[in-house]
Parts: structure tokens; C-alpha cells; sequence
């Protein structure tokens, strides 16, 4: 993946999500990939959100990145070595490790500020109270990027943390990808129009220029 894109979007929620979240990346992805294919996503491969983000971008044919904390040796959670491998041909994995480090808690710590840092906007999807994802917003309202949260019900703990980014104004409440666009202020991709010249038209060759 090219990590010079001209749009490049982290997302990031809980581990334990729901399917409500589920819902949001499968939708949220989906209609993004409709105004702007060209937009790069990243994540950080773990459990939930993060591994929902990675394969709606790969089945939208959006590129992805999966910053690990860890080495390349090894794919932390094993259950998404599938995942990574189809994000190679895709998208890439990028990490600050050495092969044969562990992937202990501190480094997914760690690896957050690059995931916050290489975007330029954090979107949280669905979070609990306390979490990386709030780690990662944090790290990017810190970096000067824009933070966006989808909210949930007051009652669902799975939304406790994006209701409370949006409360504490860390965040910017969106409900969607066209609403996320205009608060970025991205103009959408169109596909170029190519006018062919139409043979036999009688015109001044600054008229043709114009044509």
C-alpha cells in the first residue's frame, strides 16, 4: 500500500464488539468505499472492530494496513493469519518490532500512536468505557488529527466509551460515511470524463482547443 496516500483513515473499537458494531463497519466502509475507493484504512488486526475494518475495506476493494504489535514472524490473534495474508496482496502489515517479540499488552500501547499518527483522522466505531481504541483517539486528538466516534445507546456498555469521547468533546458525533466526508471536508471522487473529438467539426483552432 502506498502510506503516502492523499486519505488516510484509521479505525478503531473494542475488542468485545457487538453487533451493532459489526453493523457500522460493514456499512460505514461499504458507502465510503462508494464516494472514494482510493481511501486507505488502518487498523490494528486485533479482535472485533479492528479485524471488521480489515476485511469490510478488503470486500469494498479499499487498501488496508495492519499495524502489529509484534514481529512479522507471527500473526497475533492467529485466527486472523487469513485475514493478514489477503492484506498483503492489499494493503500491507507494518510494524516497529524485531521478529520474536511478543505481542505483550505494553506494545499494543505502543504500536497505538502509529496507527493514530499515520491517519489523518480517527474514526471509533464502538467502545467500552476504558480501552485502546480511547488510547488511540487520545493519541490522535494529541497528534492534531481529527477524532470522529459513532454514537450507541446510553445503556449499551459497548458505547460508553464513543458516547463519552462525544460528550467530552474529544470526538465529532458521525452516523455515516457521507456525513464523515463533509465534517473532513473531502470532496468525492469522480471518475475522469474523457471528451473524445468529434470528426468534421468546422471550428477556429482556439475553438477546437475549447472543444
Amino acid at each position: 500500500a502506498n502510506l503516502n496516500r492523499q486519505r488516510i483513515i484509521s479505525v478503531v473499537g473494542t475488542r468485545r464488539c457487538t453487533e451493532y458494531g459489526r453493523d457500522l463497519c460493514r456499512t460505514f466502509l461499504r458507502d465510503l468505499s462508494t464516494l472514494d475507493s482510493d481511501i486507505l484504512v488502518v487498523s490494528g488486526l486485533a479482535y472485533g472492530i479492528d479485524a471488521q475494518a480489515h476485511e469490510q475495506a478488503l470486500q469494498n476493494h479499499m487498501d488496508t494496513v495492519g499495524v502489529l504489535a509484534h514481529g512479522l514472524d507471527r500473526i497475533y490473534p492467529q485466527s486472523n493469519r487469513g485475514l493478514a495474508s489477503r492484506m498483503v496482496e492489499c494493503g500491507a502489515l507494518l510494524t516497529e518490532y524485531f521478529s520474536g517479540t511478543d505481542p505483550d499488552a505494553y506494545n499494543f500501547v505502543q504500536r497505538n500512536r502509529i496507527v493514530a499518527g499515520i491517519s489523518d483522522c480517527c474514526i471509533v466505531v464502538e467502545s467500552q468505557e476504558k480501552g485502546g481504541s480511547l488510547i488511540t483517539a487520545d493519541l490522535a486528538q494529541g497528534y492534531h488529527r481529527d477524532v470522529f466516534a459513532f454514537p450507541g445507546r446510553t445503556i449499551d456498555r459497548a458505547s460508553q466509551g464513543c458516547n463519552n469521547l462525544i460528550a467530552n468533546h474529544v470526538a465529532v458525533l458521525i452516523s455515516g460515511a457521507e456525513d464523515f466526508m463533509e465534517q473532513m471536508r473531502w470532496t468525492v471522487s469522480r471518475p475522469k470524463v474523457i471528451i473524445k473529438e468529434i470528426d468534421g467539426i468546422k471550428c477556429e483552432p482556439i475553438e477546437k482547443l475549447v472543444v
